[in-house]
């Protein structure tokens, strides 16, 4: 830790020192100046020596980034419906409150239905199309649909996302 440090502390002692040398050059003239006043401009001295040694980092960013004023650039979910049903869905994720394995699956199936229109994707994964069918089934008490964890539903997006967001 110190290491990082050594530099900046060596330059403020020379600088110190070479003001305290100052001081006794400036008495044997008979002209005598605050000692606090010297060590004060000695560790400025100091600091600005090594402030200028060490410089920026080229990779350091000098400005801030420019604004983007494009609302729809900066919110991409906005645009897509399916996002926001999920993002509705997930938002009331708590005990007792509007989000259920078979809402959350029924929205999975409404997603797989408008990837299946694309001729280029893969078919899905028999664990998946099983959780749809239970999904879409009418009769909630004999076909219940079990919870579905992070993990899962990861891995339901990754398989239900469209090429070009797979490849990011």
């Amino acid at each position: 830790m110190i290491r990082s440090w050594l530099p900046l502390l060596v330059k403020l002692a020379i600088a110190v020192v070479l003001a305290l040398v100052l001081y006794f050059i400036c008495t044997l003239f008979g002209l005598y100046l605050p000692l606090p006043i010297l060590f004060s401009v000695g560790l400025a001295c100091g600091a600005i020596w090594w402030i200028i040694d060490e410089g920026a980092d080229r990779a350091d960013q000098l400005h801030a980034p420019e604004l983007d004023l494009d609302a729809d650039y900066a919110l991409p979910h906005a645009q897509d419906t399916r996002v926001r049903r999920l993002e509705d869905l997930a938002h009331g994720a708590q005990p007792s409150r509007r989000m259920t394995s078979r809402g959350l699956a029924r929205t999975l199936g409404e997603i797989a239905e408008e990837r299946a229109r694309d001729p280029e994707a893969p078919a899905l994964s028999t664990g998946l199309e099983r959780l749809l069918e239970i999904a879409r089934h009418p009769d909630a008490e004999t076909h219940p649909v079990g919870p579905i964890d992070r993990r899962a539903l990861h891995r339901c997006l990754t398989e239900l996302a469209s090429r070009e967001e797979r490849d990011r």
